[in-house]
């Protein structure tokens, strides 16, 4: 696709180790440089050190709900694309209506990474 943009830099912001490290693996294939944040206050702290292209959310954080990020990453980033992650299906709708781009439900594959970063308009 013509207007396909490259995903530089990505913020994965998931309490668990081996989600980021997954999706970092993934993204990397596409030249990606991730960042991880643990915790909604590492996720908001990250915010302005890096221009992100996309920040990926896990809804369920130790210190809060993912999503509440997700206004912050835009009025930082208006140009960044929020990705909501969540074993939780249920969490879909809160997550888009904060204004998540896209919703993935875990436990997702790499098939499913890359959809949705072909319909954010990534190269993937």
């Amino acid at each position: 696709m013509e207007n396909e943009r490259v995903m530089k830099n990505a913020l994965l912001v998931d309490d668990e180790q081996e989600i980021c490290e997954l999706l970092c693996a993934m993204l990397r294939r596409t030249g990606t440089q991730c960042h991880f944040a643990h915790t909604l206050a590492e996720g908001r702290a990250a915010l302005g050190q890096v221009k992100y292209d996309a920040v990926f959310v896990d809804v369920n954080l130790p210190d809060g709900l993912g999503y509440e990020l997700i206004p912050e990453v835009k009025a930082v980033s208006p140009e960044a694309r929020c990705i909501a992650i969540s074993a939780m299906d249920s969490e879909r709708g809160r997550a888009v209506a904060a204004g998540a781009d896209v919703f993935i439900p875990k436990p997702f594959n790499r098939e499913i990474i890359f959809s949705s970063i072909r319909a954010l308009g990534f190269q993937a």
